[in-house]
C-alpha cells in the first residue's frame, strides 16, 4: 500500500502545484493594483513593492482635513491603501491565488467606477508561502504603509502574527476559520472574520451526516489551530447526536509525511463517514489510499479540504461517488443577486482563466472590507483605531446571496456565523462543460462541479444553533 500511496500523491500534488503555478511566479515578490488600473496576477515576477523593507513604526494621524486619517491613508491623493499576506506558492496556493486574483479584480473595478466617495484603494500583496516565518517578515515590510490587511492567509501565520496586529491596531481579514476569530477577548476585535468557522462547520456537516444516516464517525486532521478546531466541532457534534467516533485522528495528520498509519486507522474503523480537515493534496492522498484498501465510507471535511480540480486527479471517481463539500459560500454559476457583477468582472479581468468556487470567497471578502471603509468614512476616522470602530459597528454585511449576511457588533454568541452549506461534486457536470480545459469566457461560463446544495441552501444544524459560543472551541 505504502508505493500506491506515494504514487498517487505525487500526482495529485503535481496537479494542484500547477494549478497554482498558473497564476502565480516563483518570486517571493509583491505586487499593486493601482487605482484605476489593470487587475495583474499575484505574484509576477518582476513585480516592484510600494513599501519600504524596514517599515516597523506607525504614522502619526493627520487631522488636518474633515476626516482623520493615518497609517496607510493619503488624505490630499484620497487614497486607502489595503495589504494582502497570501499564500501563493505554499500549502493551500490553488485556492488563494484565486480567492487574491478574484480581490484584485474588484479592487480594480472599483477604482474604476469612482471609488467610494472619491476615495480610491490602492491593493499590496505579498506572498507569505504558508510559512509563519516569511508571514512575519513580510508583515514588517509593509505594516506602516496599510490600513489595514484585506487578506491575511492562515491560522497559525496569523495567531503568531496577532501580537504585532494588536500592537498595530491593524483589523485584518483572515483566510482562516479559525473560531478564536469571533471572540473579542482573543483577536482584540481586529479580526474581520467571515463566514462559519472550523468548529460550527464541523457541527453543521456532522448534522447533515446525521440526516443520512450516519452513526459512526472517523476523524483525521492537521494538528494546530486549523485541525483541531475542526476536530473539536466534530467532537462536539458526536457528542449532541449520540453517534460513536471509531477513529480518533485528530492532529495525526503531518504534512509531507506518509499517511499510511491514518489510512489504516480509517479503514479499519469501518466509520460511515471521515471527516477530513486537511489540504487537498493531503486528502486525496488519504481518499485514494483508503479507497484502495477497501474502504466505502463517504466522506466530507473542513471546507480548506476539498479543491475543485480534485476532479482532474486519479481520485475524481471516488470523489464523485462519496464525498460532500462543505461551502461557506455559493459555487461559481449559483444564480444568486450577486454573482452578476462577480461574474461580468472576473469575466473581463480573466476571460482564459478556469471557473472556481474561490472566486466568490475573494469577491465577498472584498465586499465586506468596501463596506467597512464606506462606514469609516462616513464616521470621518480613517485611522487605524475608527477602521477598527467602523469594523466592529457593521450589523448586517450583505453578499448579495454569495454567502449568508455577516455582523460584528454585540456578543461573539449573538454575531458569530453559524449558517454554512453542503455540496456534492459530479464529475459529469464537470467534464460535460469540458473539465480542466474550461475559460470563464466560455458559453455559460463553466462550472466547477459543485452541484446544488443537498441541504437544501445555508443551514444552521441542531447542535450549531443550541451551542453556546464564548470562547474559542479549541483553545491554543
Amino acid at each position: 500500500m505504502r508505493k500506491r500511496l506515494s504514487f498517487l500523491v505525487m500526482i495529485v500534488v503535481i496537479a494542484l502545484v500547477a494549478a497554482a503555478c498558473s497564476s502565480s511566479g516563483d518570486d517571493d515578490t509583491t505586487t499593486t493594483a493601482d487605482s484605476g488600473g489593470s487587475a495583474t496576477t499575484t505574484a509576477p515576477a518582476a513585480a516592484t513593492t510600494t513599501a519600504p523593507a524596514a517599515a516597523t513604526t506607525t504614522a502619526p494621524p493627520d487631522t488636518s482635513g474633515d476626516i482623520k486619517t493615518g497609517r496607510g491613508v493619503d488624505a490630499d491623493a484620497k487614497v486607502i491603501t489595503i495589504g494582502m499576506l497570501a499564500d501563493l506558492t505554499g500549502l493551500f496556493a490553488p485556492l488563494v491565488v484565486d480567492i487574491t486574483d478574484s480581490q484584485l479584480a474588484f479592487w480594480d473595478d472599483v477604482n474604476a467606477n469612482g471609488g467610494i466617495d472619491g476615495w480610491t484603494v490602492e491593493i499590496v500583496v505579498e506572498d507569505t508561502n504558508y510559512n509563519v516565518e516569511q508571514h512575519i517578515e513580510k508583515y514588517e515590510k509593509i505594516r506602516n504603509d496599510v490600513l489595514a490587511l484585506g487578506q491575511s492567509t492562515g491560522s497559525p501565520t496569523n495567531v503568531a502574527a496577532l501580537p504585532k496586529y494588536k500592537e498595530d491596531s491593524m483589523v485584518f481579514i483572515p483566510l482562516s476559520w479559525y473560531s478564536g476569530w469571533a471572540v473579542p477577548d482573543f483577536d482584540g476585535g481586529l479580526a474581520m472574520e467571515q463566514y462559519t468557522n472550523y468548529c460550527i462547520e464541523a457541527m453543521n456537516v456532522l448534522g447533515f451526516a446525521n440526516e443520512m444516516g450516519a452513526k459512526t464517525v472517523a476523524l483525521a486532521t492537521f494538528p494546530g489551530d486549523y485541525g483541531q478546531d475542526g476536530a473539536a466541532g466534530v467532537k462536539k457534534a458526536v457528542d449532541f447526536y449520540g453517534m460513536e467516533l471509531v477513529y480518533d485522528g485528530e492532529a495525526a495528520v503531518i504534512p509531507g509525511q506518509d499517511q499510511t498509519e491514518v489510512v489504516t486507522g480509517i479503514v479499519s474503523s469501518g466509520a460511515d463517514w471521515t471527516f477530513l480537515t486537511t489540504n487537498p493534496s493531503t486528502a486525496a492522498e488519504i481518499i485514494g489510499g483508503a479507497a484502495q484498501a477497501g474502504y466505502t465510507g463517504a466522506w466530507t471535511g473542513s471546507t480548506p479540504s476539498y479543491d475543485f480540480r480534485l476532479l482532474d486527479s486519479p481520485v475524481a471517481p471516488i470523489i464523485d461517488a462519496s464525498y460532500y463539500q462543505s461551502g461557506y459560500n455559493v459555487p461559481w454559476g449559483t444564480d444568486v443577486p450577486g454573482a452578476a457583477k462577480m461574474t461580468e468582472v472576473l469575466t473581463a479581468a480573466y476571460p482564459d482563466r478556469r471557473p472556481s468556487d474561490a472566486f466568490a470567497i475573494g469577491w465577498s471578502y472584498s465586499l465586506s472590507l468596501q463596506q467597512a471603509i464606506k462606514a469609516a468614512i462616513d464616521s470621518g476616522d480613517i485611522t487605524p483605531e475608527g477602521f477598527a470602530a467602523a469594523v466592529n459597528s457593521l450589523t448586517a454585511v450583505d453578499f448579495g446571496g454569495l454567502a449568508p449576511s455577516q455582523s460584528y457588533a454585540g456578543s461573539s454568541n449573538e454575531f458569530v456565523q453559524r449558517a454554512s452549506a453542503i455540496y456534492k461534486p459530479s464529475l459529469e457536470e464537470y467534464t460535460a462543460a469540458g473539465g480542466a480545459e474550461q475559460t470563464l469566457s466560455q458559453e455559460g461560463g463553466g462550472t466547477t462541479g459543485s452541484t446544488e446544495s443537498p441541504s437544501g441552501g445555508f443551514f444552521t444544524s441542531d447542535a450549531a444553533a443550541a451551542y453556546d459560543f464564548s470562547a474559542a472551541c479549541y483553545e491554543l
